[in-house]
């Protein structure tokens, strides 16, 4: 009987967790923020470029001589 009533209890417990989550996300506004210092980089022609792998690659220089 224990085990029946510790089921129970942990339907409960899930059903509620459930709903307060649910009611959460829809209550959730997304603002994206705007960093004070944005990275010069990113930037180019005054709109904002995602880097790609290479574009971060070509700049890196954390290897050899060009580290020091």
């Amino acid at each position: 009987m224990n085990i029946a009533i510790a089921f129970f209890a942990f339907l409960v417990v899930a059903v509620i967790l459930w709903a307060v989550g649910e009611l959460n996300y829809k209550n959730f506004q997304y603002v994206e923020d705007q960093p004070h210092h944005p990275d010069p980089t990113a930037h180019q022609g005054g709109e904002y470029r995602e880097l790609t792998l290479q574009d971060i690659l070509r700049d890196n220089s954390t290897k050899g001589y060009d580290a020091v």
